[in-house]
């Protein structure tokens, strides 16, 4: 989701990484492992000998900051619009709907602004983020979607959406399902 999210971050983090990759060498790190757990740290950098496991976490720290800085400054010096950092403003209106909790209000404001109901192919939501599938993109109206609250909108594929809702997702999209059962 990275890659979809930021594109230029993308590129960023994975010179970064191949950059990163050279301490970790010159420091003579040999922490072999399955899957990258902790448990596999345990395992295979503490009860081994000379796997400089403490190396790792002095550049681990120091790579979590340099990551940090590096980013937002990125981030800002090229205005990169990553989530919570739109360009477009909440309606008053749209946060009224979000404090008076009208779900259902919210829900056809999202299934106007998604092309209406004929345009919704399959509705999922994760932690944060109603995720769409759409028979025609071109239907959307993002401006419409935002009048809904929501505090972004990406199209990680296609035919296929995201409108961030935060917290609130589980509502709307139990509202978005019986609207569409209607």
């Amino acid at each position: 989701s990275f890659l979809f999210i930021s594109p230029p971050l993308f590129i960023l983090y994975c010179v970064m990484c191949g950059i990163g990759a050279i301490p970790y060498q010159m420091l003579n790190i040999c922490i072999g492992y399955i899957r990258g757990t902790i448990f596999d740290f345990g395992i295979f950098g503490l009860l081994y000998e000379d796997t400089q496991w403490i190396s790792l976490v002095i550049l681990g720290i120091i790579n979590f900051v340099v990551f940090y800085f590096v980013f937002k400054w990125f981030i800002v010096k090229f205005n990169l619009e990553t989530p919570g950092r739109e360009a477009f403003e909440i309606e008053e209106s749209a946060s009224v709907l979000l404090k008076e909790k009208n779900w259902p209000a919210i829900a056809a404001i999202v299934i106007e602004g998604l092309g209406g109901k004929e345009n919704i192919v399959n509705v999922e939501n994760c932690i944060s983020r109603l995720r769409v599938d759409l028979k025609d993109p071109n239907k959307v109206d993002q401006i419409k979607i935002k009048d809904s609250g929501c505090a972004g909108i990406f199209f990680p594929s296609a035919n296929h959406i995201h409108v961030v809702f935060g917290p609130h997702v589980e509502f709307v999209r139990h509202a978005v399902d019986d609207s569409l059962k209607k």
